[in-house]
């Protein structure tokens, strides 16, 4: 699969509510998001897979300088996801308390805890973030 038809289909599969990485055929390794080639390995035969949506969240925070189109979102929390299939993720946390410093740090204290990936609408564009598992 060419580069720009796995960015074409993954951006397509979220729009539907679908999340996807990618498999190499040769080694087996996962990488999200999909890549046209393996890191582990370099070959070229790489698959679309379903992620199952499971991860843990090792770490967040909250930045103060936004992106200008995601201005209008601030403050918002973004973090280190470890998804079930292994790949590290850095994105947006949903289920965080992000108002001070004191409540970072103190609910950085209770991490790794499980959270559950779902597409977002922002900024007229779908997204994968991570909500926290209650």
């Amino acid at each position: 699969m060419m580069p720009e038809s796995i960015v074409v289909n993954f951006y397509k599969s979220l729009a539907e509510g679908k999340i996807y990485g990618s498999r190499c055929k040769k080694c087996g390794h996962f990488a999200f998001p999909p890549k046209a080639g393996c890191e582990a390995c370099g070959a070229h035969n790489m698959e679309m897979e379903l992620i199952s949506g499971d991860g843990t969240l090792h770490f967040f925070s909250s930045g103060n300088l936004p992106p200008m189109k995601f201005a209008k979102y601030h403050p918002y929390a973004y973090g280190v996801v470890e998804l079930k299939e292994g790949p590290f993720f850095f994105t947006q946390i949903e289920g965080v308390d992000v108002k001070s410093v004191e409540a970072i740090e103190e609910q950085n204290k209770k991490l790794p805890i499980p959270v559950k990936a779902k597409v977002k609408k922002m900024a007229g564009m779908n997204i994968v973030i991570f909500k926290v598992v209650k």
